[in-house]
């Protein structure tokens, strides 16, 4: 009789929705997936997952779809559940408690080489319930370069190590053949090791996370809720869409060069919006490069899906249910979906293009919701120190953080980028722990692009050798097309690289490859964020506030805003600034 009881009381909960039982499973998923991301970043042990957060984690269901990912970078997430497909394509019917596999091969399933995945199986009275997966960008994974970024690699293999599906650990027994391998592989060992072990606590913390849930609610019971919160995304981003006008839009973007040739990279974004679904076709897209731009495709659909959720804007669980009404197409061969023996070390540069010419495409359809481009992504790169004993250090900085103006407000200056939930690394942490200084920091007047509302402004840092040699690999873009504006707002200031010496400075290249010498300073300026609306409709005032605060110098004042200054009086001369408005229309 009590086992009948408890049967009828199971189909009766699986049937029946609480949105109480509800919210509750849903907020608790977001607390275990942001616990996972604080467990890397605080027990991590490169600047990586310390300082700049780059990294992911998420929970996945049996089928690899993702039931929450934490507060993370949004490029990870059309990756993780091709990772999980491809371990259990590998791994199917021997996957065992205790088992932690590994995978870091684009053309396995991977994003590209420093993200190395770890995916850790979730076991309820031994069956597996979903998965608890991170992935980290590690400092090193070996290959031609410091850091394993070189965008001038031309073939994968090029790029260091490549590991397809493979169990590190087995029934809890670490796999040493291949830990050696590894290790001997990568400049710098022990972070590498530190940062997996950071990664397997993680999904440790995520499976107890989800095992605490089944404990309270019971398998079935956390099952039908956990279906029923990716029916609920899917539900919304549908809602959204269907408020949209059916058509197809069309959107070009471009990156400056791959690094090998000068030739400008297009971008090509056709957007199918019909009833409560789309469609983003790449096709007319560059095709793949020699330099190590190119992407898999399940980075390609990455940002397909953070443009359109940004456009939607509504609060929404984190899962794979936001996925399910768009269709993503690139065809092989291109940029966007790149065949083998593609090198893809560099491809974080063409993930951000690829935001921003999809969102350039939903700015004919929700330009409301949608702001003018940002600084085009994350610059970054990878110093490379060799060290008395042989050995070589590496570290890894970050500069971004640059947004486009909106119809509602100014583009902000410091904050992660929408497709990278990432950080710059601290001044005091670079200069405590490898020979830089840092020299300056900070800001760049008359560089955000000039609208009603103003886009945010370049950063700029300079960082000073104080060893006899350093090697850099440097990643940046958006020179020779600088972030776009909208609605007649004007276009960002675009970026530069400086290398400073005794006898003079040295306009660089936007990718570079190099060796500085002790006393050199690199400086690298990124883009300024795009404008909004014309820029005669500024308010003067607002004008003026810049100015005051150094954001924008008097020549830059009345050449884009026509706005005179009174500098002696340190106010707007109200009876120039409307006499120059009237002349310029």
């Amino acid at each position: 009789m009590e086992c009948n009881f408890e049967l009828g009381a199971r189909v009766l909960r699986e049937h029946t929705f609480d949105p109480i039982t509800f919210e509750v499973i849903r907020n608790a998923l977001q607390s275990i997936t942001d616990e996972m991301m604080l467990t890397v970043q605080r027990t991590g042990r490169s600047p990586t997952t310390t300082q700049a957060f780059d990294f992911s984690a998420a929970l996945c269901d049996t089928n690899g779809d993702v039931l929450d990912q934490g507060l993370a970078i949004p490029i990870h997430m059309g990756g993780i559940p091709e990772t999980v497909q491809a371990v259990l394509n590998r791994f199917g019917g021997d996957i065992h408690p205790g088992d932690v596999m590994i995978l870091n091969d684009p053309y396995s399933g991977g994003l590209h080489l420093p993200d190395i995945f770890l995916v850790t199986p979730i076991i309820v009275e031994d069956e597996i319930f979903g998965y608890a997966v991170t992935v980290v960008h590690h400092m090193d994974v070996g290959g031609r370069a410091a850091g394993s970024m070189a965008h001038d690699s031309t073939e994968i293999y090029q790029e260091g190590i490549r590991i397809p599906p493979m169990k590190l650990y087995d029934r809890g027994k670490l796999n040493e053949t291949l830990a050696e391998m590894i290790q001997l592989n990568v400049r710098t060992p022990e972070v590498v090791m530190g940062d997996f072990a950071s990664q397997i606590s993680a999904n440790g913390m995520g499976s107890r996370g989800i095992l605490d849930l089944v404990e309270e609610y019971g398998t079935e019971t956390l099952k039908f809720y956990l279906r029923q919160l990716m029916d609920y995304s899917e539900r919304i981003t549908r809602q959204g869409i269907s408020e949209w006008p059916d058509g197809v839009y069309h959107f070009t973007d471009y990156l400056d060069e791959d690094g090998l040739s000068d030739d400008p990279i297009p971008i090509q974004v056709a957007l199918h919006i019909k009833g409560d679904s789309a469609l983003v076709d790449f096709t007319g897209t560059s095709p793949q490069t020699r330099g190590a731009i190119n992407c898999v495709l399940s980075q390609s659909k990455a940002m397909a899906y953070c443009a359109i959720r940004c456009a939607i804007g509504e609060d929404m669980p984190n899962n794979s249910g936001c996925f399910r009404p768009v269709e993503v197409v690139a065809p092989e061969g291109t940029i966007t979906n790149m065949q083998h023996p593609a090198s893809c070390a560099a491809r974080g540069v063409t993930s951000f293009r690829l935001v921003d010419a999809v969102l350039g495409a939903l700015a004919q359809v929700v330009p409301e919701r949608v702001a003018a481009a940002p600084e085009g992504g994350t610059s970054t790169g990878r110093f490379g120190f060799r060290q008395p004993d042989g050995t070589i250090r590496v570290f890894y900085d970050n500069v971004f953080g640059i947004r486009g103006a909106w119809n509602s407000g100014d583009g902000r200056g410091g904050v992660a980028s929408v497709g990278a939930n990432v950080s710059n690394v601290s001044v005091e942490i670079i200069e405590s722990q490898v020979p830089l200084r840092l020299r300056s920091y900070g800001y760049v007047p008359d560089s955000g692009g000039p609208g009603r509302h103003r886009g945010g402004l370049a950063l700029a840092r300079e960082w000073e050798v104080l060893t006899p040699e350093a090697t850099i690999t440097w990643r940046s873009d958006r020179r020779a097309f600088p972030p776009y504006g909208l609605e007649g707002g004007g276009a960002g200031k675009g970026s530069s690289n400086i290398l400073k010496r005794d006898d003079g400075e040295e306009l660089l290249p936007t990718k570079i490859n190099t060796v500085l010498k002790q006393g050199d300073v690199f400086r690298h300026q990124s883009p300024g964020g795009g404008g909004y609306g014309n820029p005669l409709e500024r308010e003067p005032q607002a004008v003026w506030w810049d100015w005051r605060n150094g954001k924008v110098t008097s020549a830059h004042a009345r050449e884009a805003y026509g706005v005179v200054m009174d500098e002696a009086a340190g106010v707007v001369d109200e009876e120039a600034t409307a006499a120059l408005r009237r002349e310029r229309g």
